[in-house]
């Protein structure tokens, strides 16, 4: 009797604690709350519950919506971040949130393509607003971003527990935050057209990241061309803390993220009067100081965290002492707490941080397309100048972008966005072994040509290819196979425009936006 008790009492704790994770991420698939996906900047969604090798045929043009942005230079929408459980005063409802070059912040229905809210940053007081240059596109530059947790959300199957899609509703925003100015396409929408009377398949969870610091959790931050950070209540954009300073204004941002109660980004090209340099506020302080570490010229990347908390970023050429280097950022107070020096590396993109059973790895490509990997414990070995590992021959064209995942069988894959002086490249992947030492990186495949290629986005062993295009040569996606890189789905001449940023995902979808204020969704039209 004992133990027919005990394993009931396990199976209504399993059953509990089961409902408390569908209940957290119903839609089944993680969000994508900053630039790459995750702090580790992976762009790797491990699980979905619709998008697969398999489903790839039925795989389409879901829906476009053009807002009523204007842009700056080359300069127009970010990628999405992606909430799929927000429950709102409209009931639960899956929410893409876009920021715009003029300063607006847009959240999408990604579920009926429809907008849901709108809001406009007007410059503060003594501001001027800057119109913008090639180099200095101005307006806003970073993405719109949600808390994200620097340990690695775990992603698990489970079987038989997925919600269904909900009901359209065809609602838009509030009174003042609606839908002026913009049009919408649903192609056969409805989240039905397409099925091909396919069966469901297999549903998935994702166990939600650890709680951050408190204040905010449900919070959508955005970064102003006035360098204010702004707060918002994902149901109605209202502020949910008041707007604190952070940087110079007119800055070029980039690598906006809001980890551990802290906001992080990095200015750029010298815009605004901004230096080179890695920025940090502790925005659950009333007072939010600001700390800031400075590269002495060199241009620095977007950061990447380790589960620790500490910040790697690699430092293109210049004459400073961390030029050429990947350098290892203490959490918090940004002092450096090591770096491998690489003379020539010329790095261009940020890194990934690999965390595979025991060991933490951080890759980075340099500007001649050579990969190297090194430990976290020691970046460079005593002399600050010795990689783990590196590959053995170099691509010939600059890297601008690693993405970084796990097959099934627990095979480690980086892929590089690679790219010539003309914008011609693709994607190149690599495997990664460390018990093969001096040939533990092995070039597996090389993809079709792409033109300004962004990096891979990789969901559910589908891996995703962004060719942004050109003003004369719009954008093209392409689904790719994981283990050749043959072309398994292209998007063809669907879109109409230029790319002005990398992909980003939510629950079935995949989300391209173009200079011309449209966001685009592509995905697997849902059974009604």
């Amino acid at each position: 009797m004992q133990k027919i008790s005990s394993r009931f009492g396990f199976l209504i704790a399993f059953a509990a604690a089961t409902a408390g994770v569908i209940h957290a991420q119903g839609r089944s698939a993680p969000d994508w709350t900053t630039d790459g996906a995750d702090a580790q900047r992976s762009s790797w969604i491990a699980v979905d519950p619709w998008i697969s090798i398999d489903t790839m045929p039925q795989f389409t043009l879901l829906w476009k919506l053009k807002v009523d942005n204007e842009p700056r230079q080359m300069n127009a929408l970010t990628a999405p971040s992606s909430m799929a459980n927000l429950n709102s005063f409209r009931g639960f409802k899956s929410l893409v949130f876009v920021g715009g070059s003029a300063n607006n912040v847009y959240a999408i229905d990604y579920d009926f393509g429809t907008l849901f809210w709108k809001t406009h940053f007007n410059y503060s007081s003594g501001i001027t607003e800057y119109m913008g240059s090639p180099a200095c596109p101005g307006g806003m530059t970073a993405g719109v971003v949600r808390p994200t947790s620097v340990t690695p959300t775990l992603q698990l199957p489970f079987m038989g527990f997925a919600r269904p899609p909900r009901p359209a509703k065809g609602e838009v925003g509030e009174p003042g935050k609606g839908a002026a100015g913009l049009t919408v396409d649903v192609p056969g929408r409805g989240r039905g057209a397409g099925a091909g009377g396919r069966g469901a398949p297999p549903p998935v969870a994702a166990a939600p990241p650890p709680a951050g610091r408190g204040r905010g959790l449900n919070a959508v931050f955005a970064m102003g061309a006035d360098g204010i950070v702004r707060a918002l209540n994902p149901n109605n954009a209202d502020a949910v803390m008041p707007p604190a300073k952070f940087l110079p204004p007119n800055a070029q941002v980039t690598g906006l993220i809001h980890a551990d109660g802290f906001m992080y980004a990095v200015t750029s090209s010298a815009c605004g009067s901004a230096p080179d340099a890695v920025w940090a506020m502790d925005v659950e302080r009333d007072e939010r100081p600001v700390v800031m570490w400075k590269s002495g010229g060199a241009p620095v990347s977007a950061p990447a965290f380790g589960p620790d908390g500490t910040l790697y970023v690699t430092v293109g050429e210049g004459t400073s002492a961390y030029a050429n280097s990947v350098v290892a950022l203490a959490a918090k107070t940004l002092t450096v707490k090591d770096w491998i020096t690489l003379p020539g590396a010329a790095f261009r993109s940020a890194p990934v941080v690999l965390i595979d059973e025991n060991a933490i790895r951080i890759a980075a490509a340099a500007g001649d397309g050579r990969l190297y990997i090194v430990d976290a414990g020691s970046l460079g070995a005593a002399d600050h100048k010795s990689p783990a590992f590196v590959a053995p021959a170099s691509l010939r064209t600059a890297v601008e972008g690693l993405s970084a995942w796990r097959d099934s069988g627990g095979t480690r894959w980086i892929l590089a966005s690679t790219r010539d002086g003309n914008g011609n490249g693709a994607i190149v992947a690599f495997r990664f072994d460390a018990k093969k030492g001096s040939a533990a990186i092995e070039q597996a495949w090389t993809s079709r040509g792409l033109v300004r290629p962004q990096p891979a986005v990789i969901v559910n062993g589908v891996v995703f290819a962004l060719s942004a295009g050109t003003a004369s040569s719009p954008a093209v996606l392409y689904a790719l196979h994981p283990a050749t890189g043959n072309e398994i789905w292209t998007s063809g001449n669907t879109i109409t425009s230029f790319a002005t940023a990398g992909l980003s995902t939510g629950t079935d979808q995949l989300f391209v936006v173009t200079h011309d204020n449209t966001v685009w969704s592509f995905g697997i039209p849902l059974p009604n």
